[in-house]
């Protein structure tokens, strides 16, 4: 066990806190985030255009295309919107004015997604052309950094107004970037979004597998064990893939059509994410109302709140959770147990698939409702996993609180002994 300590803390926590501060890492981390509110407020319109009340489809048939128009320019243009994040963090990242290197990788970005017939369809800028706004925003960034770092630019007097300046330092960086890929698409039409696409399709076809997401989950949750967070250690392999995933389910729920991935962004809160990550909630209900301890009694009662809301800080070290044997076990075999439940429930076609986008601190039951639709069976199901969940934590529970209460008790013997022999000093004055 010593041995294994040691090499999570000289080996395998260093080189993964290193690679997660990558430069592309970090800006593929929060250039993809700009999306995050527009597939939210599209999913509204989503839902609001598809609840599973009798008689709705002929009630909101009058406005039902001014409600489409909603969700098709939010969930449409996803591709689109996170090229143009990238582009900003990317521009950051290398010290290239910001708004000069957004628009050189836009319209790169643009290029890229050409038709056949090499003319623009705004209509491809969605859920398959996201793969392609991470690699063009990158190769862009690339090409304008190297000419940058060269100093290769057309430089003007330093009395000329910044804006000025910038625009012309960026002529020949962008010309260069944006003749590289109208060379390869057009003049070698080459079909870059397809190479791109395909290039990424063994990690979409692992990642949507039973075995993707448990090994995602088990890694997420031992990283959080030895004091890592998890989620944004590794979330960034799994982010791409499954915004792409949930982008696409939300266009064909849009089209009357069945979602083509069992796994997008959002399946996590069917058993990883219940009350946050370990399906904390689980432990933190044990404290508030199972408690004997006066220990975790009052922490339970400050902590249960926020897992409400998906809020795990104050449980995961204030129990502690992290560096916590005894309950590392149901910290990590509840997710686990939880997601591959899900999984087989929405493979079997019991519980519908993730369409829609909430915000992640959307309570338990609320969200499986919105989540998938507004399938009621797959609420009925969030709520029995928070169940499943608690019965998982209490016995690993019990055994703290047990230690907990017996060390009170010989804390209040001692207690009441000192102040014995405090009083019979005193006695003897």
């Amino acid at each position: 066990m010593e041995k294994l300590t040691n090499w999570f803390n000289e080996k395998f926590i260093p080189a993964t806190m290193a690679f997660g501060e990558l430069k592309y890492l970090k800006a593929l981390r929060d250039g993809m985030i700009v999306a995050v509110p527009l597939t939210f407020i599209g999913s509204i319109f989503l839902i609001l255009s598809n609840l599973p009340i009798p008689g709705w489809y002929d009630t909101i048939a009058p406005i039902s295309k001014q409600l489409g128009v909603m969700s098709s320019v939010t969930i449409g243009l996803t591709g689109l919107v996170m090229a143009i994040g990238l582009g900003y963090q990317v521009s950051k990242l290398n010290e290239i004015d910001p708004l000069s290197g957004t628009a050189i990788v836009v319209i790169c970005y643009v290029i890229t997604m050409l038709t056949p017939e090499f003319e623009v369809d705004p209509g491809l800028w969605g859920s398959g052309g996201i793969f392609s706004a991470i690699i063009v925003s990158i190769v862009a960034a690339e090409i304008m950094r190297f000419f940058y770092k060269h100093k290769i630019m057309i430089k003007l007097p330093s009395s000329v107004p910044p804006a000025v300046f910038n625009s012309f330092a960026a002529l020949i960086p962008a010309s260069v970037a944006i003749f590289f890929f109208w060379l390869v698409r057009v003049g070698l039409n080459v079909d870059i979004n397809t190479l791109i696409n395909s290039m990424f399709a063994p990690l979409v076809f692992g990642l949507n597998s039973i075995w993707g997401v448990l090994i995602m989950t088990l890694l997420t949750c031992v990283l959080w064990m030895v004091g890592i967070h998890g989620n944004n250690a590794i979330g960034w392999i799994a982010t791409p893939v499954w915004t792409a995933a949930l982008t696409a389910n939300m266009e064909a729920f849009a089209a009357g059509q069945p979602a083509p991935y069992l796994i997008a962004d959002g399946f996590g809160n069917f058993g990883m994410n219940i009350g946050g990550t370990g399906a904390i909630m689980g432990l933190s209900f044990c404290m508030c109302f199972l408690s004997k301890s006066e220990r975790y009694k009052t922490l339970g009662k400050i902590a249960f709140p926020p897992t409400i809301f998906q809020i795990s800080e104050p449980v995961m070290f204030g129990f502690p959770v992290v560096l916590n044997p005894i309950i590392g076990i149901p910290f990590i075999i509840a997710p686990l147990v939880l997601q591959a439940m899900t999984y087989f429930l929405m493979s079997a076609g019991w519980i519908g698939h993730v369409v829609a986008s909430v915000p992640w601190t959307c309570p338990p039951i609320i969200n499986g409702f919105l989540l998938t639709g507004g399938d009621w069976r797959a609420a009925l199901w969030s709520g029995i996993q928070v169940v499943l969940a608690i019965l998982i934590y209490y016995p690993f529970f019990k055994a703290c609180d047990r230690r907990a209460l017996k060390e009170e008790r010989e804390e209040a013997v001692e207690n009441s002994e000192e102040n014995t022999a405090s009083n019979e000093v005193l006695f003897e004055h």
